[in-house]
C-alpha cells in the first residue's frame, strides 16, 4: 500500500515538473530533465525521421521532445549520445525511486555499451552473404529502389512490377504496412524478390514490432536468403479505427539487437544463443533536414555505433541543404563508417504530388513545388528533376549511391531516371 502511495505521489509531482509518464525506470538525469517517454512514440532514443525544422511529426505545433533533449544535453556538439535501453513494461506506474534503491530499474535505466565494431568500416572485407554489400565494398556507385508488398495474397501484379526493374537495380526495398495498413509482411515480399533473382532489402518498423517478432523476422530472412534489412521507426499514421502502435524499441535499439545477434550469436534482450546466426547487412534511415544541424549528425553517429552498415536518407528535394549536411558528415568521418545512399523522389502522379507536403520529414523548396505543379507533363518533368538531383548528389563527397522513391505507380519511370548511370 505504501509503495503504491509513493508511486502515485511521485507520478503526480514529476508529471507536473517533467511531464513524467511513470515508466518506473527514470532516465531524466541522462536526458536533461526532459522525459523521453513524453515523445508521442515513446522513443528512448530519437528523434524519429518525421521531425522537420525541430517540430514533432505527430503534433507539428509542438517542438520535438528529442530535439529539446539534444539541445539541452548536446548543446552545439557532435558527440555520440548515450544509448538508452527500452523500458521494462512490468515497472510501469511503480516508483522509480524505490526501483533505483532495489536495483530493479538497472536494465532499463543504465546506458547500453556500444558494440566494438572498429573504425573505417567501409574498408572492411565483406561481412555477410549480401550481394548488395559486396557491390558497395567494391566501390561501385549503387542504385536501389522500392516496391510495395501487396495487400492481398495474389503476387502476380507484384511479380510484374518486380520484373520491370529486375537486373536494373542493385537492391530493392520490399516495403510493407504503408500508413499502418495490413499487407503481406516485408519478409514474404522480400523472399519473393529473392526467388526472382533480385537482391531484396526487407524492412522492419518499430511501430509494428515487439522485440520477439523483430528477431523472428531476422531468422525468417536468413532462412529465405534475404541478407539485407532496413530498420525504421515507422510513421505515426494509423488506420481507422486507430491501431495500437508498438514501439517496443526505437530504430537504434532495433539495429543494436540485430547487430548483437550477428556479432555475438545471441539474442541480446534474452541473453540466449541461437543455433544459426542471421548475418544480415543492416540499414537505417536519417532525415538530413532535422534542426538544429548537430541533431541528425549525433543521431547518425548513434546508429553507426549501434550497428548500421548503410543509410538510406529521407527524400531529398533540397539538394543545397543536403550538401551542407553531407559536408558535416564527411568532416565527422561518418562516410568512413557508413555507406550513405541519397533518397531521390521520382514524382510522376498528381495525387502523389498533392500528398508529398503531408509526408512527415520532407522539405520541399517552393521553386521545386512550383516547377512540378506547373509542368505540362508531370511524369516527364518528375523524371527530369530526378535525373538532375541524381547528377548533383553523385558529385557530393561521401555518397555511395542513390535510393529512388517512386511517387506514382509506373515503375518504368525509374528506368528512365537511371539511364545515365548505366552509360
Amino acid at each position: 500500500m505504501l509503495s503504491k502511495l509513493i508511486a502515485r505521489s511521485e507520478a503526480f509531482l514529476k508529471g507536473m515538473m517533467f511531464d513524467c509518464r511513470a515508466c518506473g525506470q527514470c532516465v531524466l538525469s541522462q536526458t536533461g530533465l526532459i522525459c523521453p517517454m513524453s515523445c508521442p512514440k515513446g522513443l528512448r532514443n530519437g528523434p524519429c525521421g518525421g521531425t522537420l525544422e525541430g517540430e514533432c511529426e505527430v503534433y507539428p505545433d509542438r517542438e520535438c521532445v528529442w530535439v529539446r533533449i539534444h539541445r539541452r544535453t548536446g548543446k552545439d556538439s557532435f558527440t555520440l549520445p548515450d544509448l538508452i535501453p527500452s523500458p521494462d513494461p512490468s515497472l510501469s506506474f511503480t516508483s522509480s525511486y524505490l526501483n533505483l534503491l532495489s536495483g530493479k530499474d538497472k536494465p532499463g535505466r543504465e546506458p547500453m555499451p556500444y558494440l566494438e565494431l572498429g573504425t573505417h568500416r567501409v574498408r572492411l572485407p565483406v561481412q555477410t552473404a549480401s550481394g548488395f554489400e559486396a557491390k558497395l565494398r567494391s566501390g561501385q556507385f549503387v542504385k536501389t529502389c522500392e516496391i510495395r508488398s501487396p495487400r492481398g495474397p495474389d503476387l502476380s501484379h507484384f511479380r510484374e512490377e518486380a520484373c520491370i526493374i529486375r537486373d536494373r537495380f542493385d537492391a530493392v526495398n520490399a516495403t510493407a504496412y504503408l500508413n499502418a495498413k495490413p499487407s503481406l509482411p516485408s519478409p514474404v515480399a522480400a523472399a519473393e524478390l529473392a526467388k526472382l533473382g533480385m537482391e531484396p532489402i526487407s524492412q522492419a518498423t518499430c511501430r509494428d514490432h515487439t522485440k520477439t517478432s523483430f528477431v523472428s523476422e531476422l531468422i525468417q530472412n536468413e532462412m529465405n536468403g534475404v541478407h539485407n534489412m532496413l530498420c525504421l521507426t515507422g510513421d505515426s499514421y494509423s488506420s481507422k479505427p486507430k491501431i495500437k502502435q508498438v514501439f517496443d524499441m526505437d530504430s537504434t535499439l532495433m539495429l543494436y539487437e540485430a547487430r548483437h545477434l550477428r556479432e555475438e550469436g545471441s539474442i541480446h534482450f534474452l541473453q540466449e544463443t541461437v543455433l544459426q546466426t542471421p548475418k544480415i547487412f543492416l540499414g537505417a534511415a536519417i532525415n538530413p533536414f532535422t534542426q538544429p544541424a548537430n541533431v541528425p549528425i549525433r543521431r547518425l553517429k548513434q546508429k553507426a555505433a549501434a550497428g548500421a552498415d548503410f543509410i538510406q536518407t529521407q527524400a531529398i528535394l533540397d539538394v543545397t541543404g543536403f550538401e551542407s549536411f553531407m559536408q558535416r558528415v564527411t568532416e565527422e568521418g561518418l562516410d568512413q563508417e557508413l555507406f550513405i545512399l541519397a533518397g531521390i523522389p521520382v514524382v510522376i502522379a498528381a495525387g502523389a504530388l498533392d500528398m508529398l507536403p503531408r509526408i512527415p520529414g520532407i522539405r520541399i523548396p517552393p521553386e521545386i513545388r512550383q516547377r512540378l505543379e506547373q509542368a505540362e507533363n508531370l511524369k516527364r518533368e518528375g523524371v527530369i528533376l530526378a535525373r538532375e538531383m541524381v547528377r548533383r548528389v553523385r558529385a557530393i563527397p561521401g555518397i555511395a549511391g542513390v535510393h529512388l522513391m517512386l511517387f506514382g505507380s509506373d515503375h518504368r519511370a525509374l528506368l528512365d531516371v537511371i539511364e545515365e548511370l548505366e552509360d
